[in-house]
């Protein structure tokens, strides 16, 4: 069995495939235990008598009230010398009765496609990289939606 020279997508394709793979297992088991998990337990336990009048504000990241917008996948081409491209699924949080929710999806995207034409495929590496990616968008999106925008969540990354 042996290996042909210059076998194009080979090992690298391979390589791409399990760290694109890896990368949406861990967005997506995170997100599974933000959300599922701790709505689970305080669904199995009520609340002791006394607690009921006094009301606390959710433990979670974001108010119950929040809603979560869509937005439509990203693709940005990458500054690496063989062209790769990415895909990102994202959606931002935007507090209950946020008017003009289009113009807000509008403008995190362009600023998502931005920041992301001026990466190489060395930032996205690793796990510190894969948080300094959600750490850079979510403030982006902050400052973007002026008060209106609570975070922004990653759905998934694939890089081609």
């Amino acid at each position: 069995m042996a290996e042909e020279k210059g076998d194009p997508g080979g090992a690298a394709d391979l390589v791409k495939s399990a760290i694109a793979a890896a990368i949406i297992g861990a967005v997506g088991g995170g997100a599974f235990g933000y959300f599922a998990l701790p709505d689970a337990a305080s669904a199995l336990a009520p609340p002791p008598a006394e607690t009921i009048e006094e009301k606390t504000p959710a433990a979670g990241r974001f108010p119950k009230d929040a809603l979560a917008v869509e937005i439509s996948s990203i693709i940005a081409d990458l500054e690496t010398a063989p062209k790769m491209r990415v895909r990102l699924d994202v959606s931002i949080i935007v507090a209950y009765g946020t008017p003009e929710t289009t113009t807000l999806k509008n403008e995190v995207k362009e600023d998502v496609i931005a920041y992301l034409k001026g990466l190489t495929i060395s930032d996205f590496q690793g796990v510190r990289g894969f948080q300094n990616l959600r750490e850079q968008l979510d403030d982006r999106a902050r400052v973007r939606g002026r008060g209106a925008i609570l975070g922004l969540l990653i759905g998934g990354l694939v890089l081609e």
